[in-house]
């Protein structure tokens, strides 16, 4: 348990935390990504409560072999959904969140209908199920309380934690099929200012875990955050990004290279490619309303240093548009 809440996080952390009613965005969410060791099969599922909105976002998106089907419900009643269960069950949508042994293993059950919008069956509508167990694979870690405007509520705890996992079960677009890989999760809690950018990458290999964020936040210029897992789980105190966007071209929307720097020392470096990628709406959380290039990005990551390409995940939010 010690290598596990060496951040600070502790199996408590896995609930829901007091809620500040001065803030309209305050925010609790959990999300878990996932892919295969050949990047063929991937998703990415968010449950966002927003209580001071009375909503939920839930996001679901799904990636086989070239087709990409997408469930975006940034609008549930939030009174419909257990929030003690992280449940849901209506209108032909179904999910629920077991943290059955805190910080150390989950499950996560997804059934609905979500519109294929890339491939050869691009327009349909299609049912599809995500049924996964997740083990973790390192530290829950975390950079420490929010005190930056916009994400900090004088007397209440805000904060976050990613950790890295394996997962195996069975998801599928149409017929669910087993499946076997690695990936990530994360749960935030506290406001949530989303008029900002940011670039958050994942990549899970064979003998390392990796997770780092660049954060561009007016008045603090770009925090860099995350960390390296190898034989153990540490910071990562420096990051040199040099990433190229494709924003009209969502078959190579990211790609370049990238190093980090841990607090020992240590360090990681090498190229990523586009898999696939796919945008998110987040256009209902500006006031008012406004189109961002919010992208969730399939890469394959090749280190500098010989070890094989490993998968993961580029998430970027940027003002382009």
């Amino acid at each position: 348990m010690d290598e596990l809440t060496k951040f600070g996080i502790g199996p408590d952390d896995e609930g829901q935390h007091p809620v500040s009613p001065d803030h309209e965005w305050w925010n609790e969410s959990w999300f878990l990504d996932f892919f295969d060791a050949d990047g063929t099969r991937a998703g990415h599922v968010r449950i966002g409560l927003h209580p001071n909105q009375d909503r939920c976002f839930f996001w679901a998106m799904l990636y086989e072999a070239g087709e990409w089907l997408v469930l975006e419900e940034p609008r549930l009643p939030l009174a419909d959904v257990d929030r003690d269960a992280l449940a849901y069950d209506k209108w032909g949508l179904r999910f629920r969140w077991d943290r059955t042994d805190p910080l150390r293993a989950g499950h996560l059950e997804v059934h609905g209908f979500g519109r294929v919008v890339s491939g050869p069956r691009a327009g349909l509508v299609l049912p599809f199920a995500i049924s996964l167990d997740y083990e973790t694979a390192g530290a829950a870690h975390s950079s420490g309380p929010a005190d930056v405007p916009g994400h900090s509520a004088e007397g209440y705890t805000s904060n976050r934690f990613e950790q890295a996992v394996s997962v195996r079960g069975e998801v599928g677009i149409g017929t669910p099929r087993p499946f076997l890989g690695r990936g990530e999760r994360d749960h935030s809690w506290g406001p949530r200012a989303w008029d900002m950018e940011w670039l958050f990458t994942v990549i899970g290999g064979d003998d390392f875990r990796l997770q780092w964020a660049l954060v561009t936040i007016d008045g603090f210029g770009d925090i860099a955050v995350g960390y390296l897992h190898e034989d153990t789980t540490e910071n990562v105190t420096a990051v040199d990004a040099d990433i190229r966007f494709g924003d009209d071209d969502l078959t190579a929307p990211v790609g370049g290279r990238f190093s980090v720097t841990t607090a020992t020392g240590a360090t990681l470096s090498g190229v990523v490619e586009t898999i696939a990628g796919m945008e998110i709406d987040i256009t209902h959380t500006f006031s008012p309303p406004r189109a961002t290039v919010y992208r969730r990005t399939l890469v394959r990551f090749t280190p500098d240093d010989g070890r094989a390409p490993a998968m993961g995940w580029i998430e970027s939010n940027r003002f382009a548009r």
